[in-house]
Parts: C-alpha cells; structure tokens; sequence
C-alpha cells in the first residue's frame, strides 16, 4: 500500500512540475508590456530574460553602450535610430525574443531600419518558433552609419500573442549581418 502511495505522490510531483514549466514563458515582455502588432518594435526593446530565453549574442561581453544594464547583446547608441539605440555588431546565430501581440490576422508589410556595408547578410522573423518571413536578404545601405531599409511583402500572420524571434541567419561580407534600429508591422494593402 504504501509503494502505491508514494508511486501517486511521485507521479502528481512530476505532473505538477511539468504543467508549471510548460505554462511559465522563458522571457518576460520588455517593461512588463508586449508590443502591439500593427506597430514599431524598437530593437533595443527585446524581452527581459537570460542569455538562452530573451536573447543569444554569440560575444560574452556587450560591445556596445549599457542601455539595459548586465546583457550579451551588442547596443549601440545612434543619433539617427528612431529610439536612439539600436542592436549592432550582429553575427550568423544570434537572436532577440519580443513578446508581441498581433490584433488582426492578416498580412502584414514588415519594414526593417537598418544599416549594412555590404550585402549577403540575411534575417529572419520567427513566431512560437516557426519562420515567419523566409530569408530576409540585407541590403548595402553603403556603411553602418547610414541608415536604410528594407520591406517584407505580405508576412501572413494570426491575431494572439506571440514570442518573436529577429534571427541572424548570415553574415554579410562585412562579417556582420548588420546594424539594426527597428521594425515595423502594417497591414497589406490588398
């Protein structure tokens, strides 16, 4: 009798444990607020969280300035990013995690600021972890002090809430994928 009782307490303890991580998200929404989907995501404004859930910087050290405290990811002050920071010194493999939230399902034009010397870079958005956009191919914008842009045509996407992934999928020929200073969601136009 009592190996049975303690086989059932064993089993609601490892039932009870995983029903509590499974519900649990690994990142917390930057400032405890989700983005909203219409809208601009500043790139600076990642989830908060651990190296591994909000974010993966390839470089153990920020290269850049303390905009957010203790963090891997590489933050750059700039004059012309519309917050006046963005995420710099990107590499093949990284990622930043947003908690968002789409209001409409729909297809949305999805328009990056960002800088790149040279082209080969590409990205990726990932939504509960499946590709959202395809390759998404960086564009010269002649140096990484000049800002430019460029726009994903007609992403689908359903209306809840989500943890995107921006992914570094290839380095450029600069060796970096690229500066990046926001993202922006509209709705298509037909």
């Amino acid at each position: 009798m009592r190996s049975c009782l303690f086989m059932f307490t064993v089993a609601l303890t490892v039932l009870f444990t995983q029903q509590t991580f499974a519900e649990e998200p690994t990142s917390k929404p930057f400032r405890g607020k989700p983005h909203m989907i219409p809208g601009k995501i500043e790139t600076e404004d990642y989830d908060e969280g651990k190296p591994g859930e909000a974010y993966y910087d390839v470089e153990e050290k920020n290269l850049g300035v303390n905009y957010r405290g203790a963090t891997q990811v590489d933050i750059e002050k700039r004059d012309d990013a519309s917050g006046g920071h963005g995420i710099g010194w990107t590499k093949a493999g990284e990622w930043v995690a947003y908690t968002v939230v789409v209001k409409e399902t729909g297809n949305y034009d999805v328009k990056f600021v960002l800088s790149a010397p040279s082209e080969g870079g590409t990205i990726h958005l990932d939504f509960n972890g499946k590709d959202a956009t395809g390759p998404i191919a960086v564009p010269n914008t002649g140096s990484f002090q000049t800002l430019g842009m460029v726009v994903k045509q007609k992403v689908p996407l359903k209306a809840g809430k989500y943890v995107m992934k921006m992914v570094m999928d290839a380095n450029g020929k600069s060796g970096y994928v690229a500066d990046i200073d926001s993202i922006e969601f509209k709705m298509s136009s037909s």
